[in-house]
């Protein structure tokens, strides 16, 4: 028996060089010429300001006000609002509004590479200077936020390096303001209502119906009239509730302009979710300290979160799709039993049981961060800045099982002592990251010249265990201490891994006459998540922007107000593999009698090791070869638009080929695949009112257009793959987008015998699905997406309506295909279950109920348009006297709907493992 190898430190690479690699990060000399605004981002204590002109080179950026309006508490959403390239993984379509739900998978410009990998794809996410990670950035809270910045080009990207890969998504929070004592209250409370306007299901009555159509009573009318008078249960709102959700902050801040302080609480008491049980309740405590004179600056901020995450005892919302509607809940609002119409056939188990047993599950996270910046005017147009912090991430996720629930109920008699379960998984993060910068900023005549010299360290240790006990014998032991003995194959276990990456950057930024500008960068990155044999990645970009607005010849224009026209050229390299990929693995052999001296004939414990994977110490990070052009103007001051066109070729992408077996694998990775990412990015801002009698509104739109292609694959590789997914709709063909859908074209379901005829690639006709006939069927990135939508003011008040769209996409409507298609009679499930094809002379676009499976078929190719209200607020601001009154500096209410409406052209059910909803929030901020 083969076992993997557990309980021992795998040394990731960069393991042996221990603590001193930090310390080479402060006190290592290189030298660095950089942009004082992208420093700014890096390190989060620069007080230059970036220009408007500079800010259209760099990348979208969007102030905390303005994303809140959009969303009063969820930053993500918000940023989805506005941003459209950012799209977050298909996931998200099936955990809708859970609270626990953690995206995997945020992409911007298309898809990058072809095999992924584990964690899925994510942006560089930097607060303040620092990297944080996906779950903090999911639990940020919007209040803290000043502005947030997304960085796609490389212009942008490249100063970054290989973390960056993904795109960049900085974050600035709100600075302290001197004056007396202030104390700030904020409170957002509101409902959620779940979204069903997807599901169309069938009632009790069309169920019986289809059921009786197809003979499933014939020889027991009994059983039909016993359903008939059970009536009709709507099992979809069974799980559901309608929660009151409340969050409360308190602040306090004041100081002078050399001392300056904050203390900060946080309080989430009620954030539960509509599913019944489900909740994310989030507690956070922040102190803040600012000292300045006219030579030195040092700051220091420390904030503790601890979040408890409990997931529905309902399970997943799709199981109440299926449950028949003839069946009853039960008095007392519980079900007797586990399994509803036992003996018959739709016999069913009862998620509603399930819910009426002490099983859960459960996490709590507590998180430390503590950030030290200092920065020293070393003379008049020099300073040294640097920047400390250190993060403590624990985790704990805790689920039990309860013995009575049918998930044992295959367990065989003599082993019934060993139902119950329980699982805990626990992880431990520590991270330090410096970073220490020299910036020279001088402006003499018509000239801004900004040089920066820094270096980066990062030391990342996570730790983790897992284990799963059985046989609980009690609802009252639910602990994993009661348990007899480890579940069947299975041991405890663990992982330690380390991550280290050293950084070298040098950029600089040239401004002329507030006319020209150029921006160069040039970083080097010697990280440990790289291959042992290429180890050092470089990136580097150069951009430029000329206002032409500044020209002479335009200065007296009253039609332009603003012209301002920018290209930009770079590379920025990417992380595209798993340690695996690039380090070789091996598993030991639990049943060899030489193991730990078992054997008589030999007391050293000889271990015998196994070669489990196959590897490529030479395998390169993917490298996105960028380039952009873009202009931004403005004219008779009301209309703003800002249009940007980029292609990026992403080179080196990580594939497979053919290797002699004598070095160890028939196959082995290699650096063989090519994509291409172009499109075209917009925004416009026009003025409809400017404060006529008070009232001013405007029109916001945006939107973004990309074209995926793969450029170059080895036809080994595209062969192996193309075969191991030949019954999904994944397949690679050079010249057509990297997720494209592949399907056989099909003339529809056979009206006399209920089969399915196909078309062959010569045209012909045949009821046998050949996957040597799967064609390109379209690609699932939309022709256009963005948001549209007004924003006013009047007098006090101000309000907005955005909403959000998509056109053009095609998708392969999976819950069709499993929910209709390949249904069973014995469940429920949407209303075109009744017009699957039944007898000869059936009229349908489904196979009959003898269908189990379904291969990719054209019939469930759709064109997808899509349109959804994502916000409607309105805000009222208090007059300064009432507020004066009312014992306040400052008094303002806010009422936000988000997510009112979604359209779809694709009829499908949304968020089938928990459900979408409907949010109203009151918002109230107070300054005392």
């Amino acid at each position: 028996m083969i076992k993997l190898l557990r309980g021992k430190k795998r040394k990731y690479p960069g393991k042996s060089r221990s603590n001193i690699f930090v310390w080479r990060a402060i006190f290592g000399v290189m030298i660095l010429v950089g942009s004082s605004v992208l420093v700014a981002a890096q390190t989060g204590i620069k007080k230059n300001v970036q220009t408007r002109d500079e800010k259209a080179i760099l990348g979208n950026s969007f102030s905390g006000n303005q994303l809140k309006r959009f969303h009063p508490t969820n930053l993500l959403k918000a940023l989805q609002v506005v941003e459209p390239s950012m799209i977050i993984d298909r996931a998200e379509e099936w955990y809708g509004s859970d609270p626990n739900y953690v995206p995997t998978e945020i992409t911007f410009r298309g898809v990058k590479t072809i095999l992924g990998k584990e964690g899925g794809v994510l942006p560089l996410i930097i607060v303040d200077g620092y990297e944080i990670s996906m779950d903090r950035l999911a639990d940020f809270d919007i209040n803290r936020v000043e502005r947030v910045t997304i960085l796609k080009d490389a212009t942008g990207t490249a100063i970054y390096g290989v973390r960056a890969g993904n795109g960049v998504i900085a974050i600035t929070t709100k600075k302290m303001q001197a004056g007396s004592l202030r104390l700030y209250y904020r409170f957002d409370g509101g409902i959620d209502v779940a979204d069903l306007s997807s599901y169309d299901i069938m009632n009790a009555s069309q169920k019986l119906a289809l059921e009786k159509s197809m003979g499933m009573y014939d020889g027991n009318d009994a059983l039909y009239q016993e359903r008939l008078r059970n009536g009709n249960t709507n099992w979809l709102k069974v799980p559901l509730q309608t929660p009151f959700r409340h969050k409360h902050q308190l602040e306090i801040e004041g100081g002078d302009s050399s001392i300056l302080y904050r203390a900060y609480f946080l309080a989430t008491p009620g954030n539960k979710g509509v599913m019944k049980g489900s909740k994310r309740d989030h507690y956070a405590i922040g102190t803040r300290l600012d000292y300045r004179n006219s030579k030195l600056y040092v700051s220091d901020e420390l904030r503790i979160d601890v979040i408890y995450g409990k997931e529905s005892p309902y399970g997943v919302f799709q199981d109440y799709m299926l449950i028949n509607p003839y069946y009853r809940k039960g008095s007392g609002g519980q079900h007797s039993a586990s399994v509803m119409g036992e003996g018959t056939f739709s016999e069913q188990v009862s998620p509603y049981y399930e819910a009426s047993l002490s099983s859960f599950s459960k996490s709590r996270a507590t998180r430390v961060m503590n950030t030290l910046n200092m920065t020293w005017q070393i003379m008049e147009h020099l300073e040294l800045s640097g920047n400390f912090t250190f993060t403590k991430d624990f985790n704990k996720f805790d689920q039990y099982i309860s013995f009575k629930s049918e998930y044992f109920s295959d367990l065989p008699l003599d082993s019934a002592e060993l139902a119950g379960q329980y699982k805990i998984r626990r992880e431990n993060t520590t991270i330090y990251e410096e970073d220490l910068v020299l910036n020279y900023s001088n402006q003499f005549d018509r000239h801004n010249l900004n040089v920066s010299l820094g270096i980066h360290g990062y030391a990342a240790k996570d730790y983790s265990d897992n284990y799963i006990g059985v046989g609980l014998p009690s609802d009252h032991m639910d602990y994993i201490s009661f348990a007899k003995t480890y579940a069947f194959n299975t041991r405890p276990g663990g992982r330690e891994a380390f991550d280290r990456l050293f950084s070298g950057y040098l950029s600089g930024s040239y401004n002329f006459d507030q006319r020209y500008g150029v921006d160069v960068s040039l970083r080097a990155d010697k990280s440990s998540r790289l291959a042992p044999k290429k180890r050092v990645t470089m990136a580097w970009s150069v951009g430029g922007y000329w206002n032409v607005r500044n020209e002479k010849f335009l200065q007296e224009s009253n039609i332009l107000n603003q012209l301002v026209l920018s290209a930009g050229i770079g590379m920025t390299p990417g992380f595209q593999f798993d340690y695996d990929q690039v380090n070789p693995m091996y598993a030991y052999d639990i049943d060899n009698p030489y193991l730990n001296a078992t054997s008589s004939s030999n007391k050293l414990g000889l271990v015998t090791l196994n070669p489990i994977n196959d590897y490529n110490k030479k395998l390169k990070w993917r490298s996105d070869h960028n380039f952009y052009v873009g202009i931004r103007f403005t004219l008779f001051d009301h209309l703003s638009a800002n249009v940007r066109y980029y292609n990026t070729l992403s080179k080196d992408v990580v594939t497979r080929i053919k290797d002699n077996v004598v070095n160890g694998s028939a196959c082995k990775w290699n650096n063989g695949g090519e994509i291409r990412n172009s499109g075209l990015e917009f925004g416009l801002n026009a003025d409809i009112l400017k404060d006529v009698n008070g009232l001013s509104l405007g029109l916001l739109w945006n939107g973004t257009f990309n074209k995926n292609k793969l450029e170059t694959c080895p036809n080994d590789f595209m062969t192996e793959w193309n075969e191991s997914n030949q019954t999904s709709t994944l397949q690679l063909k050079e010249g057509k987008a990297v997720n494209a859908i592949y399907a056989v074209d099909s003339k529809g379901i056979d009206a006399q015998t209920g089969k399915e005829i196909f078309i062959t690639q010569n045209g012909t006709e045949t009821n046998q699905w050949e996957a040597t006939n799967l064609v390109y069927q379209g690609d699932p990135t939309p022709k256009l997406a963005g948001s549209f939508g007004l924003l006013g003011s009047l007098k006090n008040w101000s309000f907005n309506c955005m909403f959000r769209y998509s056109f053009g996409s095609k998708l392969y409507n999976i819950t069709a295909v499993r929910y209709v298609d390949e249904a069973f009679i014995g469940q429920n499930g949407p209303v075109d279950m009744m017009d699957k094809w039944q007898k000869a002379g059936d009229q349908t676009e489904y196979l009959g109920f003898d269908n189990s499976t379904t291969l990719p078929t054209s019939r469930f190719v759709e064109s997808r348009n899509v349109i959804s209200l994502a916000s409607l607020r309105v805000d009222y601001q208090f007059d300064k006297n009432l507020a004066n009154k009312l014992y306040m500096q400052d008094l303002h209410l806010g009422l936000s709907c988000n997510d009112l409406f979604h359209y779809s052209s694709v009829k499908m059910p949304r968020g089938l493992i928990y459900p979408f909803a409907r949010s109203f929030t009151l918002s109230l901020q107070a300054t005392f």
